[in-house]
């Protein structure tokens, strides 16, 4: 007749240990969390990232397109505006999230004759770094938008700082692919946005 071995007495409490525990769900929500917890938060950075680049894109087109009203009008011109106070103006009205720094954002004016001999300049110079415009700030408005019934380029390239850090690791972990000439200039730690605007001045004379 055979006999049934049983378990030693160490063996069965291990067992039932071991069973006791899968049985147990005390804590599984504090497991669930701390996995989930950091992809959520890197999920939530980005959207709040992209957020941020759209809405200052956004208000930096906003900023142009006002400044540039006032040249396409010619009251810049009449008012003796200079290259400093058009800066500025194009400040103000993209408003206070714009930071600008004199490091932070340049304003390029550029006219000519036909649109077809204006060019759009890069935003950064050789180095990498923010190009600096054409001209003084001092110098009048005229020198670079010309008079009445040119043709008038004006681009604003921004250092956008809030995307620097752990924003700027996942902004280009996200980003669209770059074109070759940025891939040429741009540095890791700037992130530039741009607007730009074309129009011909009205023959206000």
């Amino acid at each position: 007749m055979s006999q049934i071995s049983r378990p030693s007495a160490p063996c069965a409490r291990l067992a039932g240990a071991v069973k006791r525990f899968r049985a147990d769900e005390r804590g599984a929500t504090a497991v669930e969390f701390g996995l989930l917890a950091l992809p959520f938060f890197l999920i939530a950075m980005a959207v709040m990232t992209i957020g941020s680049q759209h809405l200052s894109a956004h208000l930096l087109d906003r900023g142009v397109a006002e400044a540039s009203r006032k040249l396409r009008t010619g009251e810049a011109q009449k008012a003796g505006m200079t290259l400093k106070d058009f800066r500025k103006l194009v400040c103000d009205s993209a408003g206070s999230i714009i930071d600008c720094g004199e490091s932070l954002l340049a304003v390029h004016v550029q006219s000519k004759d036909r649109f077809a001999d204006l060019t759009i300049s890069s935003c950064l110079d050789k180095d990498g770094e923010l190009a600096a415009p054409p001209g003084a700030p001092d110098d009048n408005i005229r020198t670079r938008s010309g008079d009445a019934s040119k043709a008038v380029l004006v681009l604003v390239c921004y250092d956008w700082k809030a995307g620097i850090g752990l924003w700027n690791t996942i902004w280009n972990l996200i980003a669209a692919e770059k074109s070759e000439e940025a891939e040429e200039t741009e540095r890791p730690d700037k992130i530039i946005l741009s607007a730009v605007a074309a129009f011909r001045s009205e023959p206000y004379e």
